[in-house]
């Protein structure tokens, strides 16, 4: 009998480990599409600056709020850079930041494309 209680001890803390787990939050950062222009910029190094400048205002402004749409912009010299991104509405603030980073990391896989987007399961994001 006594056998009996542990192993059902067992099972009952067993499972609820795992629902446990199953009910932590996940950044949501599970690739759904990504394209990139056709066009291509007319510096590279210009565009990589307001980039850069672009996705530090955009975590910036995700760090400083709870926002979860964001639109920033870099409009210095020949290619300018406009961003948008959005969380989906049940993200944590953690977790929105997170898929940002993962998207904004993304992004620039489409290196010189004067324009591109990345879509996750819990975010996307525009140039």
């Amino acid at each position: 009998m006594e056998s009996r209680n542990r192993m059902f001890n067992a099972v009952v803390v067993i499972t609820w480990y795992f629902m446990l787990k199953v009910g932590e939050s996940a950044p949501g950062i599970n690739m759904l599409s990504q394209g990139c222009s056709s066009y291509n910029v007319s510096s590279v190094s210009n565009f990589n600056s307001n980039l850069n400048i672009t996705f530090g205002l955009v975590r910036t402004d995700l760090m400083n709020g709870s926002k979860k749409f964001v639109t920033e912009q870099s409009l210095s010299g020949p290619d300018s850079v406009y961003a948008m991104f959005q969380c989906r509405d049940y993200m944590s603030a953690a977790d929105c930041i997170a898929c940002f980073s993962a998207a904004s990391t993304q992004i620039r896989n489409c290196s010189v494309a004067n324009g591109a987007r990345v879509v996750y399961d819990g975010c996307f994001l525009r140039l």
